[in-house]
């Protein structure tokens, strides 16, 4: 019956529940949130990732979308203490706010939906603030491995699903100094750097799995300290 319940209700109104229920928890942990831009380096320290675009169903409309979401992110400062939020940032993924229909994963089905493909951009910040060892708060995998191991653009295991309202991928600044992003995207890759005028000493990310009938788990280690444990089903 619960469960029939929850099928009745519409998506919109789940949505401004889930909405609700956030503002809610940020009404007691009161965050900071970074709203500063720099457009110079803030150091000359740097850690940089780069990660191919691949070439597939609604390509350009990710590409754009990538490029929609780079632009709110580029040159963003964030300061000790302060927590970055991918939706925060971004905002709602309609044709509002200039996104286009791209591939989406969701509740382990492949649809389309506004706002498709930009999974790859928190997946890569997700990676980077995991080698460089920022705090992660919030963040969700993908429920199902769509990629073959030739077709892999990061190891299974480093991805970061979102979803508006629903999962978020929140990373807070542990340092004592500032950190800034910058970042680049181009017809086929992704370029991600994060600037600090410390050297920060990185992490050394591994992912361990393990094989069972209808999926893989997933176990993610930091310097050997085990992180995170997820399963991902097998097409």
């Amino acid at each position: 019956m619960k469960q029939q319940l929850k099928n009745w209700i519409p998506h919109s109104w789940k949505l401004q529940i889930k909405l609700l229920q956030r503002y809610l928890h940020e009404q007691r942990n009161k965050p900071t949130y970074p709203k500063e831009y720099c457009s110079e380096h803030i150091g000359e320290h740097s850690v940089q990732l780069r990660q191919i675009i691949k070439n597939g169903s609604f390509h350009h409309n990710k590409i754009h979308n990538l490029k929609v979401v780079g632009s709110k992110i580029n040159n963003l400062v964030i300061h000790p203490g302060e927590v970055f939020s991918f939706w925060k940032m971004i905002g709602k993924p309609n044709k509002k706010n200039n996104f286009k229909e791209g591939r989406n994963l969701i509740n382990s089905t492949i649809s389309s939906d506004f706002g498709g493909g930009i999974c790859q951009f928190s997946s890569i910040l997700y990676y980077v603030s995991l080698q460089s060892g920022l705090k992660i708060l919030e963040r969700y995998p993908h429920s199902m491995d769509i990629y073959k191991e030739d077709e892999r653009f990061t190891p299974l295991g480093s991805d970061c699903t979102v979803v508006y309202g629903y999962k978020d991928l929140q990373i807070q600044n542990s340092f004592s100094f500032p950190i800034q992003l910058k970042c680049l995207i181009n017809d086929d890759e992704l370029h991600l750097s994060l600037i600090t005028p410390e050297k920060v000493i990185l992490n050394e990310i591994e992912f361990k799995y393990h094989e069972i009938e209808k999926g893989v788990w997933v176990e993610t280690l930091s310097n050997g300290q085990t992180l995170f444990k997820n399963f991902y089903i097998r097409l």
